[in-house]
């Protein structure tokens, strides 16, 4: 995964935050859980479910360095809520927490299949899973136009070997990796969301954020404003609006069995 720029991050992710809260506002919590939170971020989700944990301990984790440091900012003295560089496909943790929840952050990780053995891995026997992300249906995603323009002449020579940094498989093969983790699947639901930015420059400026993966192959900021702006011109032909975001957001809970 690519290494985000943590300090931008805080500054436009008003829509991760709200989708983390949809899923929060149901989530049941004892209060003394040991909990892990895969892909923190800036650490604000996790400052928040630290609180709901009066008598437990919370470790995020990230891949991203500028994330993780970003993240520290939130942590609390006395190690109830830290912080570390982690990646879920390569965390070492066995039988460790009760509860592990990710926010928007595997649709990131190709390797599905092992991101869920790793996380079946680290719950302790009787634990379960939140785990929320983008996943794939008929209409073309953000990520599906951004590599449509890295396929144009104007793009091409910066992009010619780049892998889809992202996968955003069907609600299906979520449950088959599920089930191959050996978890049983408690609740899975897809909503088909919209966010609308306000502005064609805020929608861009989110862009800039996210598509890390795609601005470290581009020289300058420059270049990275105008390939942003390929993509927003291709994606609004999607939405019909250069500052509406539509995905679809799976939801699932997951037990060790």
């Amino acid at each position: 995964m690519a290494d985000w720029d943590g300090a931008l991050y805080e500054k436009v992710n008003a829509l991760q935050q709200w989708l983390a809260a949809r899923s929060l506002s149901g989530l049941q919590l004892r209060g003394d859980e040991r909990l892990l939170d895969v892909g923190c971020g800036d650490g604000q989700v996790t400052a928040v479910l630290a609180e709901r944990l009066p008598t437990g301990s919370v470790l995020g984790i990230d891949a991203s360095p500028r994330m993780v440091e970003t993240a520290r900012e939130h942590a609390v003295a006395g190690g109830r809520l830290q912080f570390d560089a982690g990646d879920v496909l390569t965390m070492p943790f066995v039988a460790e927490f009760d509860v592990i929840v990710s926010f928007n952050v595997l649709h990131w990780v190709r390797d599905q299949r092992r991101a869920f053995g790793r996380i079946g891995v680290a719950l302790r026997p009787g634990g379960w899973a939140l785990l929320q992300f983008v996943c794939g249906g008929a209409r073309p995603s953000l990520e599906t136009s951004a590599m449509q323009v890295c396929r144009a002449p104007r793009w091409r020579s910066w992009f010619d070997d780049f892998p889809p940094p992202f996968v955003h498989p069907a609600p299906d093969d979520v449950r088959a990796v599920a089930d191959a983790a050996g978890f049983q699947i408690s609740e899975l639901a897809v909503d088909d969301l919209t966010w609308d930015f306000g502005t064609p420059t805020d929608f861009a400026r989110w862009c800039r954020v996210g598509f890390s993966a795609w601005m470290s192959r581009l020289p300058d900021d420059a270049t990275a404003d105008a390939f942003v702006d390929d993509v927003a011109a291709a994606y609004g032909q999607v939405t019909g609006s250069r500052q509406l975001f539509r995905f679809r957001q799976l939801r699932t809970v997951l037990r060790q069995e």
